[in-house]
């Protein structure tokens, strides 16, 4: 007999009761953003379990996506569209099954009230007070809590929004005598005087920051525009008004620290996907509202209306020879007049490509030009969105097997050479050069090694001489010039991250992932991959991804971000309880602390803090946003230049 006990299908990042429509199998939670697939959807749900969806995962994980996408249709019945989409988030590694529940510490709906309330904390900006009504309710633990509020937060901004100023009383206020025994001449004189300083004072008040206008919280969207050569960079970002509820985009003077404009609220939610500028316009991106503001004065210059949201990738709007391109949710690429916001041109991909890229005067973008579902390099004209060329590199390993391009492949593009180099997640593993000059390989270097790069996709760099790049616990370097493959560091315990070349050292980011997870930094010879010095981090993770920090910085984690300045190796550490950064000098040579200095976060209260944001880098400025605030911190000194 079956089972009729009403369950509901419940979030299994955070939770919360899922809005299932009884049509697609994909659903994301509306709270935390988690894509969850319903088992069985949409007609048969006893009949898939969760060793189905795993059958269609290791496919996904052995490269054969069309068997994957094929599986996964026969499995749950659903469109050819719909398997594409649910397999390539399966192959991003973001798809996780829903739970069933019936009872539990809390029902869906009580679930689904505790986290309203959660959302209207961070939107206060009482983060701590989020925390604890979510501990309290659900009965979890303080690090379970942390994650779930830090899963809300980032649906609703990526980052805390601060809470509103307090109003502590008001000053009473005596009312003036009546005046006696005055002329009317020497009143008429009085009041001109003192309409003109209250003019003056109204208009000095009425300026941004000034005590009767709103404090706006700066959230992410951020990024630093381009300056004269010595000046220090402007700094637009997404703002919020706490008390209207509003989000706007505003730009800080880069001397100063002052909000120098802010433009009109956005509509809708308010959020902006992405930033982007030219030499006098910035551009936002807010929902299907495409905006460009004058860099003078905030001033809406034109608003185009996209087809769909931006999509989810590295690059999906950017500006480049009058055009502002995007890449967009419906897997379409626009091209808009970066003058008027006409649109120049429109292209519709058939693959699912996510990375807008410029090499030399073309865009180019990865997608099927044929019915096999091979990805081709396809070459446009970024004015006019012709077509340049098409390109379908392949890296034969024998008589009757190579490797093709896909979404995960290594795609690093060498300016001054004019040549891709690619590295194709396949097995056997095989790097490639191609010279965009005539389209052709000049070599190719086959490995006995299975590349895979998922799930945090391709990570590698070029120098002048050679392509780095990481293979599960290996670190591979290339001869540029002849595909000289070389294993440079290989060990089961841990995965290395190529941070930098100085030199003859090559400085590498270690995870240890054999028991506790631990992050440290060597110091590595270039050439041969020799060991020459390691630093622990001790408790402290990284703020650049992979496996980067999220959340919070407290008193048993903190974060740390680098950068290489004159050849040395600068670390900045984030700390709480007592809240600080320190500014360590390393020498990349032999491993050795030349300076350090600590800086107190006097304007961070509490035990605990949210992760700062890195928005950008120029020389020794270090520009982050903390807590709703935007710093530009000098690393070579130690002190502030500005804060806002």
């Amino acid at each position: 007999m079956p089972d009729n006990t009403p369950t509901t299908l419940t979030c299994p990042s955070c939770g919360a009761p899922l809005e299932v429509d009884g049509k697609s199998s994909l659903v994301r939670c509306k709270f935390c953003n988690t894509i969850a697939l319903v088992p069985g959807l949409p007609t048969a749900p006893e009949a898939a379990a969760p060793a189905s969806l795993d059958e269609v995962r290791q496919l996904v994980e052995s490269g054969n996506l069309i068997e994957a996408i094929r599986r996964y249709r026969e499995l749950y019945d659903v469109s050819l569209k719909e398997a594409k989409d649910a397999v390539d988030t399966l192959q991003a590694g973001n798809v996780i099954e829903a739970r069933q529940v019936v009872t539990g510490p809390l029902t869906p709906e009580e679930t689904g009230r505790v986290l309203e309330e959660v959302q209207e904390l961070l939107r206060a900006g009482n983060k701590i007070g989020a925390i604890r009504r979510y501990r309290e309710a659900a009965d979890v633990s303080l690090t379970k809590a942390k994650d779930v509020v830090d899963q809300v937060e980032a649906a609703l901004t990526g980052i805390p929004l601060p809470s509103s100023p307090e109003i502590t009383g008001r000053p009473s206020v005596t009312p003036p005598a009546r005046p006696t025994n005055q002329s009317w001449l020497g009143i008429t004189i009085v009041l001109t005087i003192l309409v003109i300083v209250g003019g003056v004072l109204a208009f000095v008040l009425s300026q941004p920051g000034g005590p009767f206008t709103p404090q706006l919280f700066a959230i992410s969207p951020a990024i630093l525009l381009t300056s004269e050569a010595g000046a220090p960079p402007d700094v637009a970002a997404l703002f919020y008004n706490p008390d209207k509820d509003t989000r706007l985009v505003g730009l800080v003077d880069g001397n100063t620290g002052k909000l120098r404009w802010q433009a009109e609220p956005l509509s809708g939610d308010g959020y902006a996907d992405a930033l982007a500028q030219s030499a006098d316009l910035l551009y936002a991106a807010s929902g299907t509202d495409l905006l460009a503001y004058r860099k003078n004065d905030g001033s809406l210059a034109w608003q185009a209306e996209m087809p769909d949201k931006l999509n989810y990738g590295e690059s999906s709007l950017l500006v480049t020879d009058g055009r502002v391109l995007t890449m967009n949710l419906d897997q379409s690429v626009q091209a808009y007049d970066a003058q008027t916001g006409a649109l120049s041109w429109s292209r519709r991909l058939a693959g699912y490509d996510r990375t807008l890229r410029l090499m030399g005067s073309s865009l180019v973008l990865l997608d099927y030009t044929g019915d096999d579902y091979t990805y081709s390099l396809v070459f446009l004209d970024p004015v006019t969105g012709a077509e340049q060329n098409i390109i379908t590199p392949a890296c034969p390993s024998s008589e009757y097997s190579s490797a093709t391009l896909d979404t995960d492949s290594g795609l690093l593009y060498d300016d001054v050479e004019n040549a891709l180099y690619l590295v194709f997640d396949s097995s056997p593993g095989c790097v490639l050069r191609l010279d965009l000059v005539n389209g052709k390989a000049s070599w190719q270097a086959l490995d006995d090694e299975w590349y895979s790069f998922s799930p945090y996709g391709f990570t590698g760099f070029l120098t002048g001489t050679r392509l780095y790049f990481i293979n599960g616990h290996q670190l591979l370097a290339v001869d540029k010039s002849s595909g000289a493959l070389q294993t440079l560091l290989t060990d089961e315990d841990y995965e290395f991250i190529p941070l930098a070349v100085t030199g003859d050292r090559l400085i590498v980011r270690a995870r240890r992932t054999r028991g506790s997870e631990r992050f440290e930094i060597w110091g590595v010879e270039a050439i041969s991959g020799e060991r020459l010095w390691r630093m622990d981090m001790e408790n402290s993770k990284p703020m650049n991804p992979p496996n980067e920090l999220v959340g919070l910085v407290d008193e048993d984690e903190s974060g740390w971000t680098w950068s290489l300045l004159t050849g040395q190796l600068v670390l900045i550490q984030f700390q709480a309880a007592p809240n600080q950064l320190v500014i360590q000098t390393v020498s990349p040579a032999d491993g050795t602390l030349t300076s350090e200095t600590t800086v107190a976060l006097k304007a961070v209260t509490g035990d605990f803090y949210s992760v700062p944001t890195v928005i950008g880098w120029q020389d020794n400025l270090l520009y982050i946003s903390l807590e709703a605030n935007i710093y530009a911190l000098d690393v070579s000194t130690g002190k502030v230049k500005f804060s806002y």
